[in-house]
């Protein structure tokens, strides 16, 4: 399985990932009964835990025990599985890092018939991008989060799935590879409020800290996220969210290939049944 960029370029923004270590959790990985892990995925494991090796094993466990369990979002990662709802949500990474070198990851509903809405099929997206971005750009500064909440409508509190946060909550903050530095939610009305209600048991106090909700005017958001790293959508100078969707939707679609070879790595792999690594 071949990545977007090399381990060369992994290292040459951080020279911490050395072979040691890229070694040590092969091995490590190999007693999980997870053979033949790209030393790109191993850097940024390791990078998304500052280098502590501890950690790392531990998000590397999660990253596989969710993917192992969880095919209602890591299974038929496609175009076609993903046909309805990629006309009803829109998602996207942006094209350009903040200010502050972060890569921002953007998806809100395009249609706001809660009839259309279905949960399992946006976290889906959402993972499928980030995957996306990791795979393209390898090693980041951090990642942030924005969830457009302006189509959001009462009927679809009814669609959430409380075992599918708990699932989804775990994974980003114990086996997402990825240094995450906010979550944003704009446009936000009541509902969200209900919303925030469902999730807040599965949210430990530090994602809480970097959760930050804006209710008026979006250009409240600018002071942490300069206009010229948005869309138009939101003032920015950046293209509209529909295009910039089409855009992701057209980056997700060529990286079939990967996604499918990505499944295959943890097909069989059960976290029930592994040796015991140290």
């Amino acid at each position: 399985m071949r990545f977007g960029h090399t381990i060369e370029d992994s290292r040459k923004k951080y020279p911490e990932i050395t072979d040691e270590i890229l070694n040590s959790l092969q091995k490590w990985a190999n007693d999980l009964g997870l053979p033949n892990i790209p030393e790109e995925q191993l850097a940024l494991f390791a990078h998304s835990c500052h280098f502590d090796m501890e950690a790392t094993r531990r998000c590397m466990k999660v990253y596989y025990k969710i993917r192992a369990t969880s095919p209602e979002f890591f299974n038929s990662r496609n175009s076609n599985s993903l046909q309805f709802s990629l006309k009803t949500l829109e998602n996207t990474i942006l094209p350009k890092l903040d200010q502050n070198g972060n890569r921002i990851i953007l998806q809100r509903i395009a249609d706001p018939r809660p009839s259309q809405f279905i949960m399992n099929d946006s976290i889906k997206l959402l993972l499928m991008s980030i995957d996306a971005s990791l795979y393209m750009d390898g090693c980041s500064e951090g990642y942030i989060f924005i969830f457009d909440m302006i189509n959001i409508r009462f009927g679809h509190l009814f669609k959430l799935s409380i075992n599918s946060f708990r699932k989804l909550f775990e994974y980003i903050q114990e086996g997402m590879p990825v240094r995450l530095k906010g979550m944003y939610i704009v446009n936000a009305n009541w509902i969200v409020d209900k919303m925030m209600v469902l999730i807040k048991p599965f949210i430990k106090q530090e994602l809480f800290e970097i959760i930050h909700i804006y209710t008026d005017d979006i250009s409240d958001v600018y002071s942490r996220i300069s206009p010229e790293y948005l869309p138009k959508d939101f003032g920015g100078e950046l293209d509209c969210i529909a295009n910039l969707h089409k855009a992701n939707c057209m980056t997700l679609d060529q990286l079939q290939n990967y996604f499918s070879e990505e499944e295959a790595l943890f097909r069989n792999y059960s976290p029930n049944n592994v040796k015991t690594a140290s």
